[in-house]
């Protein structure tokens, strides 16, 4: 009985071993790191390629030590929960191969050539004196392998070649970095177009460089960031934890500036007891990144843990790093995107189709709040200005942002000028009509509230958004019994009928926002230069003062001494102000997060 009881006992641990993970919804670095069939993660000193909307995690697999097991592979959808695609490149039991088992195989990287259609993978590769210190390359057509080894070399003056990393710049060029000369000093070389090799001629300054020079570095993870490249770096102990390091360049092939250690708290000396192997950037989050590190037990290798820690960088192009032993994605989100510049906004945005015309396909940029809601968000659509001649919905994509920094959706919108399309004023109506009616009708699949839509823009802009709640200029195939009248107006020195404009509202009443103020308007923020020759001060107070005399809610917000703009763009002394008033003015009535 008691051999039929000890049987079961193996058994069911033997089970239990491997029965599936529960689920991850959050980063961990206290903890080993489980697979979805609840196995050890083997994937150190790795790196993630993030390819058709999946993310491929490929690393060393430790679990017979020292010696080459091979490169681990695991795939996710969200970076929480990860599926073991087995080996896909694996040790050779031939002493002639580079892959021999007795040899070293360290932090495996990988890329996707798009022109070659292959994934190319580069390692370190060596034997265990450390002195063959090679770099080597495989190649494969699917993410998951199998991996053809293609051989190994020293790239560049016959140098060793140690720790090293990949990097893909948005162009598409691609880089290895790599510890060399005895890991005195850093190599950055750009890659041939199959990304097999380095680019030749290799002419030092202009496809390659030597960078950190004498300041022994290694674990080197380069990433980008507002036009600016990070490069994070490992002092040389050995298995022993030291100081992070970072640098910033204007060029990835450098010079680097050096900025120290980004570690804040207790054991920042150490990097919290992990070394540095790649940086992630998030997808659709600019200055978002997961900063992964390893924790080396050198006694047990295969028992080594990983640290991921959030990213952030800052506006003025500085971040930190502080131990968090659970995280969430949604905690990685820089406080302030609104500076970003709007050609890095308009990446990260969601593209959506609203209205098709013969002159031009018609956009909205939307921004969604990183902290994701359960609920219905509020919403604001932004219309840029430029008289109706010219206009591009991304200078408005800073104030978009700047209100999804405060937790609802910050929206810019297309819409006809007579610079690109030779339309009037009345298409410009027509089409922002048109994107707020689009708006309310697929509110629910955008997670917006359709009774919480804000209409906003600044100058023209600001004429058009008023006209979204003025009766005319529908599109006589649209469906009206879908409202395109906002439930809240915010203004930026909008043209009202006085100065600028006053031609096209003679001939247009319907379309002047004076003439046409009565009892039932959305509750209305602007605001205007005291000096402003465009659309004068007068007019925003004639405005506001006809607002409230009809009983409607409506506020002004002087700018004293400003002409025309007078709070755009995001530098402009007054944006933050101005803005936090009219942020205010919608907390107020429901329409921000408290």
């Amino acid at each position: 009985m008691k051999a039929k009881i000890h049987a079961i006992v193996i058994l069911f641990t033997v089970l239990g071993a491997v029965c599936p993970a529960k689920a991850e919804r959050e980063i961990r670095s206290d903890r080993k790191w489980m697979d979805t069939d609840g196995r050890v993660i083997q994937a150190h000193g790795g790196g993630i390629l993030f390819y058709a909307g999946v993310y491929y995690w490929y690393g060393e697999n430790k679990a017979r030590g020292a010696e080459i097991t091979g490169v681990s592979c695991y795939s996710s959808r969200d970076l929480y929960n990860w599926k073991n695609e087995g080996l896909v490149l694996r040790a050779s039991g031939d002493s002639r191969n580079d892959l021999y088992v007795k040899n070293v195989l360290e932090r495996p990287k990988v890329i996707f050539n798009p022109a070659t259609r292959k994934f190319v993978m580069w390692m370190h590769i060596d034997h265990g004196d450390y002195q063959y210190a090679r770099l080597g390359v495989a190649v494969a057509d699917k993410p998951t392998g199998p991996f053809i080894y293609l051989g190994s070399k020293r790239p560049l003056n016959d140098s060793t070649s140690r720790d090293m990393n990949l990097f893909v710049d948005d162009d598409g060029s691609a880089y290895v970095i790599y510890s060399a000369e005895n890991n005195s000093t850093l190599y950055i070389s750009r890659l041939n177009n199959d990304f097999t090799d380095i680019e030749q001629p290799a002419l030092e300054g202009r496809t390659w460089n030597r960078v950190l020079i004498n300041q022994s570095r290694e674990a080197p993870a380069l990433f980008k960031s507002g036009g600016r490249y990070y490069l994070i770096t490992s002092g040389c102990t050995g298995w022993k934890a030291n100081a992070a390091e970072y640098a910033i360049a204007d060029n990835p092939l450098g010079p680097y500036r050096n900025e120290g250690n980004p570690c804040r708290g207790a054991k920042s000396e150490i990097t919290y007891g992990a070394q540095s192997t790649f940086v992630l950037p998030l997808a659709g989050r600019p200055g978002c990144f997961i900063f992964m590190a390893d924790r080396w037990n050198s006694r047990q290798l295969g028992d080594s843990r990983y640290l991921w820690l959030p990213l952030c960088v800052k506006v003025d192009g500085t971040f930190t790093l502080r131990e968090n032993r659970s995280w969430a994605l949604s905690d990685c989100h820089p406080k302030e995107t609104y500076l970003f510049p709007p050609e890095q906004l308009l990446k990260s945005a969601e593209k959506i189709l609203y209205k098709k015309t013969p002159q031009e396909d018609l956009y909205l940029y939307l921004l969604r709040p990183v902290k994701r809601s359960n609920g219905l968000l509020p919403a604001i659509v932004y219309f840029t200005g430029g008289g109706w001649i010219t206009g591009d919905s991304k200078d408005s994509l800073q104030n978009a942002a700047w209100f999804r920094d405060l937790g609802i959706v910050g929206i810019a919108a297309d819409y006809r000028v007579y610079s690109r399309d030779h339309t009037s004023p009345i298409e410009a109506v027509e089409d922002a009509k048109s994107a707020i009616r689009y708006v309310r009708v697929h509110a629910k699949e955008l997670g917006i509230d359709p009774n919480r839509i804000i209409a906003a823009g600044g100058s023209a802009g600001g004429q058009l958004a008023i006209n979204t709640f003025l009766d005319g200029h529908n599109e006589p195939y649209e469906d009206l019994n879908i409202s395109s009248k906002p439930d809240a107006l915010v203004l930026h020195n909008p043209v009202l009928g006085i100065g600028f404009g006053e031609a096209f509202f003679k001939e247009h009443p319907e379309c002047d926002p004076l003439r046409n103020v009565r009892k039932g308007w959305p509750p209305t923020i602007l605001s205007c230069g005291t000096k402003d020759d465009t659309t004068p001060y007068l007019g925003a107070v004639t405005f506001r003062n006809a607002m409230l005399r009809a009983g409607n809610i409506c506020e002004l917000v002087p700018v004293k001494g400003a002409g025309h703009s007078c709070d755009w763009p995001a530098t402009n002394p007054a944006f933050l102000p101005t803005l936090g008033k009219m942020a205010a003015f919608l907390r107020k009535l429901g329409f921000m997060p408290r």
